[in-house]
């Protein structure tokens, strides 16, 4: 169940620089300059509480997605109401056995496992709390943006200490290169034959597998876009109004951008691209900083991952996502476990968490799409996402990796970016 905190949101309240390759815009849209005053008084009130993950990070790993309002979530307002949970003979979550009888005796003895990841650290902390109010075990993440949890696992592995029981990170060439290494181990959860079947989820012989992804889409601030002016599509972007007004975070900063950049080059031509060039976007090199500038009103649309931008919505700032009509990318994360994880049972009940019907609703309501597909729809919020086999989600594979270099070329050349 998600922990109530005192706001760490640094989205709109910073003073550091926000962008690269372009100043700040000298003009403020009308109604948005009322925001940092509002949200100040909030704070000093004590009624804001954070309660969805990715605000504070400077990651873009996961980017690291109709209008309409949200309530906060609190400790006495969770996401999503806790399932049905029986214990009595082993562990199961909403009528499926997430873990048999000597498994689940074996994890509750441990009561721990330790979780390396690459996603915000305030989604980490949700998923940790309900993981732990579900089963019992406490869960602890080290977090570290992609590059950084890369070299700590190689290195960490390379001296044969590898501490992490269970690895995900937002890069499906990175989880590869894990299960190659013997970093990643063989394991199946409860529903490996399920997800084998439906395909696209289950990787190198169970070494691996996607437990949801970064659904990107639009978002934009309330008090300046409403109506019949919010963006329905992506080619809505390309329109001659946004011009100065949109915020675009560089492919060479993470995962997602840059599978964004694939996406919109494969489905729409580098022509789509050179449109919204012509509209001197403001470019980012994080996600987050893109969400201050998006909060103060200093840009009034921008691209984002749908968990991120619901994230700083449901913190109180006038953020709204637009799912887009014409699609919606997705980046994978990779998740597995380790050989120290294998010898746990507390990692494996993790692991069979992650994938479980309630783990997977956990996930979704948090902004993400659930990489296990066949299950009933879960709302993030009041939006809806494409389901993960959906032909309007688009998912970025191993094989787009082989145009990252030319894409970012690509890119940076359509938006007049010097990088």
């Amino acid at each position: 169940m998600p922990v109530a905190r005192r706001p760490r949101f640094r989205c709109g309240l910073s003073s550091r620089g926000s962008s690269l390759g372009r100043p700040a815009t000298a003009g403020r849209p009308t109604g948005a300059g009322a925001w940092p005053t509002r949200f100040a008084a909030l704070v000093a009130a004590g009624v804001l509480l954070l309660g969805a993950a990715g605000c504070g990070s400077d990651s873009d790993d996961e980017g690291a997605d109709a209008a309409g309002g949200s309530s906060t979530p609190t400790q006495s307002e969770p996401l999503i109401p806790l399932p049905e949970i029986d214990t009595s003979s082993g562990l199961t979550i909403a009528g499926e056995q997430v873990a048999d009888k000597a498994l689940y005796d074996a994890a509750t003895k441990e009561g721990e496992v330790t979780v390396y990841s690459s996603a915000t650290q305030d989604s980490e902390d949700l998923s940790n709390a309900r993981f732990t109010k579900e089963t019992g075990i406490k869960a602890t993440t080290v977090r570290l943006p992609g590059a950084k949890l890369t070299e700590r696992v190689l290195s960490e592995a390379g001296a044969g200490q590898l501490n992490a029981q269970v690895i995900r990170v937002a890069d499906p060439v990175v989880g590869r290169q894990f299960a190659q290494e013997r970093i990643f181990v063989a394991y199946e959860t409860p529903f490996h034959d399920e997800m084998v079947a439906a395909k696209g989820i289950v990787h190198m012989g169970g070494r691996y597998v996607y437990p949801f992804y970064a659904g990107l889409v639009m978002a934009y601030n309330s008090e300046v876009v409403s109506g019949d002016g919010v963006p329905a599509k992506w080619s809505d972007l390309a329109d001659k109004r946004w011009a100065g007004k949109i915020g675009m975070v560089a492919p060479a900063a993470g995962g997602s951008p840059r599978a964004m950049a694939r996406f919109h080059i494969s489905k729409f031509g580098v022509e789509y691209l050179e449109q919204l060039g012509e509209l001197k976007p403001r470019i980012f090199d994080t996600t987050s900083v893109l969400m201050e500038a998006l909060t103060r009103g200093e840009i009034s649309v921008g691209t984002s991952s749908a968990s991120a931008a619901y994230a700083v919505q449901s913190s109180g700032a006038p953020i709204r996502l637009a799912v887009p009509e014409d699609g919606v990318n997705g980046t994978p994360f990779a998740m597995g476990l380790t050989p120290q994880g294998e010898k746990s049972a507390a990692a494996k009940v993790f692991m069979n968490w992650t994938m479980s019907k309630a783990g997977q609703a956990f996930t979704a309501a948090q902004g993400y799409v659930p990489g296990r597909t066949g299950l009933p729809a879960q709302a993030t919020g009041d939006y809806q996402l494409p389901a993960a086999d959906s032909p309007d989600f688009v998912i970025h594979t191993l094989a787009d990796e082989k145009h990252a270099k030319s894409d970012t070329k690509v890119w940076n050349n359509a938006m007049g970016y010097l990088g």
